[in-house]
């Protein structure tokens, strides 16, 4: 069974290029763009090669500035951003590194932060509950357990200025 092509080999790369020029993008993302515009895997191997090659493409840096967007766009927690990345086959071994460098005072600045903007915007006045969708929002951002729980009390117990 032949694959159809949209796209044809030469032009698919220059296209890739293009996009790498733009943005940041990993392996697995240039494959699923690849494989969406039907490139043989053959041609696919081919062009990931060259693009690796001449440093369109480098998982590392894609690494760090995905945790660098993630942190202070999404506001998301170590746990979320390695799951993320694990996702996107980037290796183990680069996953380490760059985690590593995740400023522990900054990832609680930026939880408490987005606690103290979703306590707001809580209706609700059960403070039990109150404190499990501030807990629940913490830990699907990423963060760690004990750090969320630390930022809820604080929320909690802050007092009006």
């Amino acid at each position: 069974m032949e694959i159809k092509r949209c796209v044809g080999a030469e032009r698919a790369r220059n296209k890739l290029m293009a996009r790498c020029a733009r943005a940041e993008i990993c392996i697995s993302d240039a494959k699923r763009l690849l494989t969406n515009w039907n490139i043989a895997h053959e041609e696919q191997a081919e062009i990931i090669k060259i693009l690796i090659e001449e440093k369109f493409i480098d998982e590392k840096r894609y690494a760090e500035a995905f945790v660098r967007d993630k942190i202070n766009f999404s506001n998301w927690g170590r746990k979320k951003i390695t799951d993320t990345l694990y996702t996107k086959r980037i290796p183990k071994e680069i996953i380490s590194e760059v985690v590593v460098l995740i400023d522990e005072d900054t990832m609680s600045d930026k939880l408490k932060m987005a606690l103290f903007r979703k306590n707001n915007s809580i209706k609700e006045n059960d403070p039990y509950k109150r404190r499990e969708k501030l807990f629940r929002f913490g830990v699907s951002r990423g963060y760690d357990y004990v750090d969320v729980k630390e930022a809820v009390e604080y929320i909690i117990n802050k007092k009006p200025e």
